[in-house]
């Protein structure tokens, strides 16, 4: 199936007002994101930090991100969404400006950790939000879209995003191998970052709270006469080991790029956006593969191609075997994310959405925190082969642990025989 057709059959005009407000917010939020994602560690090269302190200072987002995400889930459901989206977008936008201009340590590790309450915002909310003003039988589809969003502005900014510090040199006077051209580079991320909240302006002030229960899906998971703490332990756990994977290795894939093999802000711009392109057409046919294999099934598959694709990456250090290696482990991450995130919506009824979202968020992050904090340590110690090697145990572990509890079948196990 074409991406052309892909995109055809998801008619983002027949949404309502809200959503359609909130996919032009993630347009905005995801090219402030993809900027610094890919250009901020280069900077920090650039200022003569190594790869420990890199690690440290990424892993301050996804720790502050974890600490946040299930007061967050418990807020939103009783005040709304738009109030934390808003937020999302104003503290992105402030962190962004603080990394960029921060000549202290504490000031960059502090910019770090606002980032994260921000996307803490972002993350808990997205998927309650978008299933709370979409139709339920289009649920499915409008997560898909905003992952699929996600695809195409950070394929497209880590195209433009690569040629960003030779123009910004040109400008300034100055080389690329100055922190200069890197920095103004990413005060446009920054100014995408707060221009997302303008399209949340539109969205009414009610939008987002916890519909009546009489508007539960015909498919939603009955209420449980307890609360499901396995469930949410289960949840916590299989994303806490994906997260953990995540933080050994993305905030580490440009420096491996740039370090390693010797390539520079162009080329690593290209690669990124090589992987976000394999990865549309991967994204939109998750919904498919859902259907035809069971979420569980789907989620274990794809967990395994992108870890051991990981664990080959940093095994052969070499750019032919890299850059392949690198775009099979996208294609496993976009098929995983909107399967994961639609499956958290069936196994628990819509009261519990934010808060198992929350379970998600805090269980991926914090583990995100230690990984990052422990890659950087692990790189410098011990190489990429490590490093990236327990990430691929951790991200197979992931998906043995979705299928250990829930079972691979088409529908999760029922939520009676969990509690």
């Amino acid at each position: 199936m074409s991406i052309g057709n892909s995109l055809r059959g998801f008619r983002i005009r027949e949404f309502n007002r809200n959503v359609r407000s909130f996919f032009l917010y993630g347009a905005f939020i995801n090219a402030g994101m993809a900027l610094f994602s890919l250009l901020y560690n280069l900077y920090l090269l650039r200022l003569s930090y190594q790869a420990d302190f890199i690690g440290l200072v990424a892993s301050m987002a996804p720790l502050a991100t974890g600490l946040v995400a299930l007061p967050t889930g418990v807020l939103s459901d009783r005040l709304g969404r738009k109030p934390f989206l808003v937020a999302s977008g104003v503290l992105l936008a402030a962190s962004q400006l603080g990394l960029c201009f921060a000549t202290s340590t504490a000031t960059l590790l502090a910019s770090s950790f606002v980032g994260g309450v921000a996307s803490a915002f972002i993350w808990v909310n997205h998927v309650p939000f978008l299933s709370d003003n979409a139709q339920p039988s289009r649920r499915a589809e409008a997560i898909v879209i905003w992952s699929a969003l996600q695809v195409v502005i950070r394929m497209l900014l880590s195209l433009a995003g690569g040629f960003l510090p030779d123009i910004m040199g040109y400008f300034l006077g100055t080389s690329t191998a100055m922190p200069e051209p890197f920095r103004y580079a990413l005060l446009l991320g920054a100014a995408f970052s707060l221009a997302a909240i303008v399209p949340l302006l539109r969205i009414p002030g009610q939008a987002g709270h916890l519909r009546p229960a009489t508007d539960e899906a015909p498919d939603c998971a009955q209420e449980p006469a307890a609360r499901p703490w396995r469930v949410y332990g289960a949840i916590a756990a299989l994303s806490g080991t994906r997260g953990f994977s995540v933080g050994l290795t993305y905030p580490f894939f440009n420096v491996f790029f740039e370090a390693e093999l010797h390539i520079g802000p162009v080329a690593i711009g290209a690669i990124f956006f090589l992987s976000q392109l394999v990865g549309l057409p991967a994204t939109l046919s998750a919904p498919a593969l859902v259907r035809r294999f069971g979420a569980t099934l789907t989620i274990l598959l794809a967990r395994a191609i992108n870890g051991g694709a990981l664990g080959i990456m940093g095994a052969i250090v070499s750019l032919p075997v890299a850059v392949p290696m690198f775009l099979l482990a996208r294609i496993g991450e976009v098929i995983d994310n909107p399967s994961d995130q639609h499956f958290s919506t069936q196994i628990l009824p819509r009261r519990y959405w934010a808060r198992i979202q929350g379970f998600r968020v805090c269980g991926f992050q914090i583990l995100s925190f230690f990984g990052s904090l422990l890659g950087g340590m692990l790189i410098l110690d011990y190489g990429y082969a490590v490093t990236f090697g327990i990430a691929c145990a951790s991200r197979i572990a992931s998906g043995l642990i979705m299928a250990a509890f829930f079972g691979l079948g088409r529908r999760p196990a029922s939520l009676n025989k969990l509690s």
